[in-house]
């Protein structure tokens, strides 16, 4: 029988087909370079996307031009070609779904403060730098959500399945803890100071026992969403414990914690009351089967826009301000590019011999600097030029919330909703934490 919601957007077969593209690029630049034979393929994939990567590993080589836009460019290709992917094998698209998520934003954020601090052995150090970090984590999250989706015992709310996905759990965490762990316990940094790694120990032992204890707070996530989250979890206990083992062999100074209080306190006020403000609104519209920004099954954006005399309508535009505030797609995704603004306004403001090393945004900060200039403002917080950066990732946020009020995604586009709501969250809260954390530890 036809199904519409199998059938691809004409982007969607766009995104996939450039994505193969690159892809077959990249196979055959590296393949060439790595047998000697010279050409400018490889000479350039090398120059602007291989070198910068081997570089940020021993140090921070920052970004350029070329790759800056590649990455924005793939990722955008991802989210289009995921959606159509994930739509296909019948993933739960709900906002659920990015809750499952969000732990493998603290995952990465976390690694790649471990690899900042040196603490992994000179083979992992590379694949914990953009872009490699964020494979590494997609990895995972395929490998517990795949095994989830395929394996039926996984897939009951019966005790035994339950206790099936918790084992099959504790194996995936496990697995990240040989893996990561001896990285860590055996690199050249931790011998040299002789860190004590018991935190990691501690962390990893905690992991293991609330996948034990979780299954009546995750109840609500679907077999494949608690799989990915607790897997999530687990990795992250397991790179929050190194660097617990790192901050009790060398403590951060007093004057570099206050930092943290501000970059996460901040922006989870601005979540809470979002979530606060809007929770009435949402509910409303959910007695009623209604979500704010997603149209019921079978209807188009352009039924929608002709569609008069309907009471479910006229609710929907007059809840879908207030509602759309209270989606966590929606205030995660401002708290995470709030917590990149300030997390580099304070770093580089208020505390001298940090730099910005992405392209884009250090001409952002430079215009601040002419700004500074201009009307001859010098005072501390205010003299790197980094508060226009802060201004823009606000206005950022302040888009967000704004293209998610007034957009209406159709059945078959709410997988690009959640993927776009996550690449939005994940492009700023990712970086804005991992900011914070080597503020912290110094590193």
């Amino acid at each position: 029988m036809y199904n519409p919601l199998d059938e691809l957007h004409p982007y969607e077969r766009w995104a996939i087909n450039l994505l193969f593209a690159v892809l077959l690029l990249l196979i055959l630049g590296m393949g060439l370079g790595s047998i000697g034979v010279s050409n400018p393929l490889s000479e350039f994939l090398f120059e602007y996307y291989i070198d910068p990567i081997r570089g940020e590993s021993t140090g921070d080589s920052g970004y350029n031009n070329y790759n800056t836009m590649t990455y924005a460019i793939v990722l955008g290709l991802f989210v289009l070609a995921m959606s159509a992917w994930l739509r296909g094998i019948g993933v739960d698209p709900s906002d659920a779904s990015l809750i499952a998520l969000l732990p493998f934003v603290t995952w990465a954020a976390f690694g790649e403060v471990v690899e900042d601090a040196e603490m992994f052995g000179t083979g992992l150090s590379p694949y914990f730098v953009s872009p490699g970090i964020h494979f590494q984590a997609a990895f995972w999250v395929i490998l517990a959500g795949g095994i989830a989706l395929t394996n039926d015992r996984l897939r009951g709310d019966d005790d035994e399945s339950m206790e099936s996905l918790e084992g099959i759990a504790l194996i995936l965490v496990m697995a990240q803890f040989f893996l990561y762990g001896s990285s860590i316990s055996s690199s050249y940094r931790v011998g040299l100071f002789d860190i004590e790694l018991w935190p990691m120990f501690l962390s990893t032992g905690l992991a293991l026992v609330f996948i034990r204890l979780s299954r009546e707070s995750t109840g609500g996530f679907t077999p494949v969403q608690r799989m990915v989250y607790l897997v999530g979890i687990g990795g992250s206990m397991i790179f929050l414990g190194a660097l617990l083992s790192y901050s009790l062999e060398r403590p951060p100074e007093i004057e570099r914690l206050w930092p943290l209080l501000v970059v996460i306190g901040l922006p989870s006020m601005v979540a809470y009351l979002m979530h606060s403000y809007g929770k009435e609104a949402s509910e409303e519209l959910s007695r009623n089967g209604l979500v704010a920004g997603i149209l019921p099954p079978g209807m188009t954006d352009e039924d929608y826009v002709a569609l008069t005399g309907s009471e479910d309508k006229e609710m929907i535009q007059r809840l879908r301000e207030r509602a759309t505030m209270a989606q966590p797609l929606v205030f995660l995704a401002v708290a995470g590019q709030l917590i990149d603004g300030i997390a580099t306004w304070i770093g580089i403001d208020g505390f001298p011999g940090l730099s910005e090393k992405h392209v884009v945004s250090q001409r952002v900060i430079d215009g601040g600097l002419w700004v500074n200039e201009q009307l001859g403002i010098d005072h501390w917080i205010l003299d790197e030029g980094v508060w226009l950066f802060a201004l823009v990732k606000a206005a950022l946020a302040g888009l967000i919330y704004y293209f998610f009020s007034i957009l209406n995604f159709e059945q078959r586009e709410r997988h690009l909703r959640l993927l776009v709501g996550l690449a939005m969250l994940v492009v700023g809260m990712a970086p804005g934490l991992r900011d914070v954390g080597r503020l912290t530890l110094g590193v």
